[in-house]
């Protein structure tokens, strides 16, 4: 029995593994293609990109996590609107993943310790500054519609704030990774703005996909992390219930 259980999990790693790699070609490819300004091949891979990583995280998750899966599918349609590049799409897009950024929110708040208001202001100033940033470079290109990329912004602010704070008072894993991921979604998000404002708009879209695509990857191992010391967590419990 302690044997087909092992083949069973070596089994489903090494599926897990293979999806993995693909996601990375995949992502590989559709930033090549942003760069080269190559819509076709934009279309092709863009969408694969996200499935690849749910499928990634199915199969190594122990007990998945609904709520991930729909903040993922709405980060999927945003990614989808984004590739028409007008604006009404981008807008419904900008809308999808803020749906997307307060599940994920939610989530990550069920998973550390909300700390304190004064360390929680001082862990979003860095945050802070890259989205007055994007206000003071963009407002006269986006103008009104800015408004709502700030309301986005306020989000990840706080979530950036959150994953600093948290990492600076227990500098473990989890935290480590949350707060890396957390600091490249707020650097695709200003990369993505500039697009507006400079002519090389290919060679920036390039840019914000390549830190979405870490950011993105190491958001799913931050949940993977802590549904695995979870996991240790009740059978440790269970152990001493026995004892």
């Amino acid at each position: 029995m302690g044997s087909n259980e092992y083949l069973k999990r070596w089994s489903s790693n090494k599926i897990a593994s293979i999806i993995l790699t693909t996601f990375f070609i995949v992502s590989f490819i559709e930033i090549t293609a942003e760069f080269n300004e190559d819509k076709v091949l934009v279309w092709l891979t863009k969408p694969l990109i996200l499935p690849l990583l749910i499928g990634y995280y199915i199969r190594r998750s122990n007990k998945i996590n609904p709520y991930f899966l729909i903040a993922l599918f709405f980060c999927w349609i945003a990614n989808l609107l984004f590739i028409d590049n007008t604006w009404n799409y981008i807008l419904f897009g900008v809308a999808c993943f803020l749906v997307y950024r307060i599940l994920v929110i939610i989530i990550v708040l069920k998973k550390v310790k909300m700390p304190d208001l004064l360390p929680l202001f001082l862990g979003s100033i860095p945050f802070v500054f890259i989205y007055a940033s994007v206000a003071i470079f963009t407002f006269s290109t986006i103008g009104d519609s800015l408004y709502l990329f700030l309301i986005q912004g306020v989000f990840t602010i706080f979530l950036g704030g959150l994953s600093l704070v948290n990492y600076v008072l227990t500098s473990n894993k989890a935290n480590r990774i949350l707060f890396v991921s957390t600091l490249l979604f707020a650097i695709n998000q200003f990369v993505f703005i500039l697009r507006f404002y400079y002519e090389e708009a290919n060679f920036l879209q390039a840019i914000a996909m390549a830190f979405f695509v870490w950011a993105q990857f190491l958001l799913t191992k931050y949940i993977l992390h802590t549904e695995k010391q979870r996991n240790r967590y009740l059978i440790v419990n269970k152990l001493k219930e026995v004892v």
